[in-house]
């Protein structure tokens, strides 16, 4: 929802100050998802606003749901038409929910892992956009009776956060606002592949969000060739920007990285990341999450559990914190890399051409 925009209809309709808490309140905080159901509200208003101020930005065309129920996937349209995919995920047993939304329709990093990257850019969410996911997310809850709470949200759908860093930290407002949704800062992560000027304007701006950076290769040439925005920002530029970050926030850093069979699972790559690990973090807040590909396409394979499992164990022999990650919605292409809302032009599959 526009707030702004709310704020400036209602003061046009010389309505009392209260009114813009009780709109805020009834969608942000209640989910109710038309302003019909608004009942506390003058039924002429309701009229009037549902002509000036639509409630949402984004719309479902179509919501898939795991044969586990612990992941639902959300295909919204936005006001060009133009489409995203969100999640909804239960990691653990309990109440708790968490959802990972888009900043981004595509992306422009092309890691060469990860569906969304394929798509290449097409443009940035809207502030609104981005926090309409969340807004959506509660509604369907409630709508569907589903129980639980949704009291966690990850940067980590589609698109690269900070690579649009403008909306992004006008949507953790949003996000963090106690007259809106009124999520706390502990239960809220942006990921990153690495923009360095983006980190530290993040982290000089929100220090108790959680910070995660997409790592995927402790040296430079493994990492350049899976994630190409490591040529402008290389693993010495990471490293001083997480120190940083270590420093500013006392708080725990999350490493994502993902495990592609011969590429960068071997021993070689957990002795280059353990290295890594150990250069930057003398206090133990570097903790990483080893995510197993979600296969997108033919460029990789996918490594074993064995295989997983033994790197795991190396790095927790150094002194490592790191765990593996478990991949909810793999079954209706909701994991981890596999968010895409078109079919792309995918570049060679076979690891031995080179792409161009």
């Amino acid at each position: 929802m526009d707030a702004a925009k709310l704020k400036a209809a209602l003061e046009e309709r010389n309505e009392p100050k209260f009114r813009l808490k009780q709109v805020l309140k009834a969608v942000y905080q209640d989910g109710i998802g038309s302003y019909e159901a608004m009942t506390a509200i003058p039924a002429a208003l309701r009229r009037e606003l549902a002509e000036a101020v639509p409630l949402s930005s984004v719309a479902a065309a179509t919501v898939k749901v795991s044969a586990d129920g612990r992941a639902h996937k959300a295909a919204l349209r936005l006001y060009d038409k133009k489409l995203i995919e969100s999640v909804l995920l239960k990691p653990k047993p309990g109440a708790h929910w968490t959802t990972c939304i888009s900043s981004q329709v595509g992306c422009a990093m092309g890691c060469t892992f990860c569906a969304t990257g394929l798509m290449g850019l097409k443009r940035n969410l809207t502030a609104e956009e981005i926090a309409d996911q969340v807004v959506f997310w509660r509604r369907y809850m409630r709508e569907n009776k589903i129980k639980g709470r949704l009291s966690n949200v990850v940067y980590m759908g589609m698109g690269e956060p900070l690579h649009a860093i403008g909306p992004v930290l006008e949507s953790l407002k949003i996000l963090l606002d106690p007259e809106r949704l009124g999520l706390a800062a502990r239960h809220v992560s942006v990921s990153t592949v690495g923009i360095v000027p983006g980190m530290e304007r993040f982290l000089e701006e929100f220090p108790q969000v959680n910070l995660a950076l997409s790592l995927h290769a402790a040296d430079d040439k493994t990492r350049t060739k899976l994630v190409p925005v490591n040529q402008a920002y290389p693993l010495k530029d990471l490293k001083r920007v997480l120190a940083y970050a270590i420093k500013r926030t006392g708080r725990k850093i999350f490493l994502e990285y993902v495990l592609l069979a011969g590429e960068n699972d071997r021993v070689e790559h957990a002795r280059e990341l353990a290295k890594f690990v150990r250069s930057v973090d003398r206090k133990d807040l570097l903790h990483v999450n080893l995510i197993v590909w979600n296969p997108t396409d033919t460029r990789h394979e996918k490594p074993t559990k064995e295989a997983a499992q033994r790197f795991k164990d190396y790095l927790q022999l150094r002194g490592v914190s790191v765990t593996i990650r478990k991949n909810l919605g793999t079954d209706i292409d909701g994991a981890c890399g596999q968010l895409i809302t078109e079919t792309p032009r995918i570049p060679s599959a076979r690891k031995g051409k080179k792409r161009r």
